[in-house]
């Protein structure tokens, strides 16, 4: 059943169950009201006969309206109405009551002294009419009034269904493939979050299937290089095989291209895993110099190698953040560091904190980036020319979409070091500081 019709079902046989029910009552309020009416009318024949100088006649007296009368004294009948039998109406000293006589239902009163006895009677049908009459002219205009009601409420429901009406024709014409935004121009309060949700869902969907894509073109377009050198390394190691001249170059030659691959694939998945949809239910409050020494840490067995001197220059801070896309974020600045900067290089990272973000820069002594290609090193797979090392391109547009995540933003720019310097700024919630280590 579609939500229409059953509200117009509800809504017409509440407005006829209400109508029935007042005629109800109406019925019994008119009934009480009326009887009392005749009742009083009774009486007052009663006395008005009792006090009038009426002699014995044979004759009846037609009244020329329903009510009967009986007038005894000393058990004679002295005169009566047409409609009234020659038999007492009424024996009993009760005032009001009931009796049957001439085919009808009767309500009389009996008014009785010492000298005389007047009983005035009614037919009860007479009463049920006129009741049935007040009730009908009181009812009749509501009954020919339901239908027009009932137009009213179609109408009114009608148009007050309508944006769902149209928000369930949109979302039924979209396929698999669109999921563009819908827009319903008779929007209502009560829809607008309705629509917000389904186009806030719409846009989540359209972007995870976007972040699907982008990533098998990541892995296909990052992944060809080093499989196709992994593969001319082991037709290398193959020929120095059988020519029994294999030699430690060719192994860590070998060696180098699978590392290099490894880290294409961590840095792809990485990429993918920090997505809005699972970044906001894992933000946790944490130490954030404690995960800047921990980085470096793990890092630094490649400083060493390299001879290069690393410095950190930070004082406890909390951030409420994910840390996990965080850790990424410092790992690929300080890889980078290690990798571009060069052997005996200087290595400089610092923390500061003001009211509403932490700053984290990362800067080194390197020959760093001509300034025409700072905003291009942001983009996914893009390497500087030039340049000695090699890597996958994705370092800085990981960082730059962890940032985006937290809302903070990321800037390049010469180092005083000489080489480059890499700001990350993240606004911060700050529950006052936290004990390091």
């Amino acid at each position: 059943m579609t939500i229409k019709r059953y509200l117009l079902i509800v809504i017409l046989s509440s407005i006829v169950l209400a109508t029935f029910s007042a005629a109800l009552q109406g019925f019994k309020a008119s009934n009480q009201k009326l009887n009392f009416v005749f009742d009083g009318e009774m009486r007052s024949i009663a006395f008005t006969l009792k006090n009038s100088p009426i002699a014995p006649s044979d004759f009846d007296v037609d009244t020329h309206s329903s009510f009967a009368f009986q007038i005894w004294k000393a058990d004679k009948l002295i005169v009566k109405s047409k409609n009234a039998p020659s038999q007492k109406i009424a024996n009993s000293t009760e005032e009001f009551g009931y009796r049957s006589f001439l085919g009808n239902h009767w309500r009389y009163f009996s008014l009785l002294d010492e000298h005389s006895h007047v009983i005035v009677a009614q037919p009860m049908p007479q009463r049920i009419e006129s009741i049935e009459e007040v009730l009908l002219e009181a009812v009749l205009p509501i009954v020919i009034v339901i239908p027009i009601i009932g137009l009213i409420v179609y109408s009114a429901v009608n148009k007050a269904l309508s944006p769902i009406r149209t928000l369930s024709e949109s979302v039924m014409q979209k396929d698999a493939s669109d999921l563009t935004p819908i827009n319903i121009e008779a929007n209502t309060t009560d829809l607008e979050p309705i629509q917000n949700t389904i186009n806030g869902l719409l846009e989540r969907l359209n972007a995870a299937f976007e972040r699907e894509k982008s990533l098998a073109s990541n892995a296909a377009h990052e992944l060809r290089t080093p499989i196709s050198v992994l593969k001319l390394n082991a037709h290398n190691l193959k020929i120095a095989f059988e020519a029994e001249s294999i030699k430690e170059q060719n192994i860590d030659d070998l060696t180098a291209n699978t590392e290099r691959m490894a880290h294409v694939i961590e840095q792809v998945i990485a990429l993918n895993r920090t997505t809005p949809e699972n970044f906001d239910a894992k933000k946790t409050q944490f130490n954030i110099s404690n995960l800047l020494q921990e980085v470096i840490a793990s890092n630094f067995s490649k400083i060493d190698s390299q001879g290069q001197s690393v410095s950190l220059n930070a004082t406890s801070m909390s951030i409420f953040a994910d840390k996990f896309s965080l850790e990424t974020l410092f790992d690929n600045l300080i890889k980078n560091a290690i990798k571009y900067s060069g052997i005996g290089a200087e290595i400089l990272i610092s923390a500061t904190r003001n009211r509403d973000n932490i700053t984290i820069s990362v800067e080194d002594s390197g020959p760093g980036i001509h300034e025409d290609q700072l905003d291009k090193v942001m983009q996914r797979f893009y390497r500087v020319k030039h340049h000695e090392q090699t890597g996958s391109g994705l370092g800085l547009s990981i960082v730059s979409h962890i940032v985006a995540l937290h809302k903070g933003n990321v800037t390049l720019g010469r180092s005083s070091l000489g080489g480059l310097r890499v700001d990350i700024v993240l606004p911060h919630l700050d529950i006052g500081n936290i004990d390091a280590g």
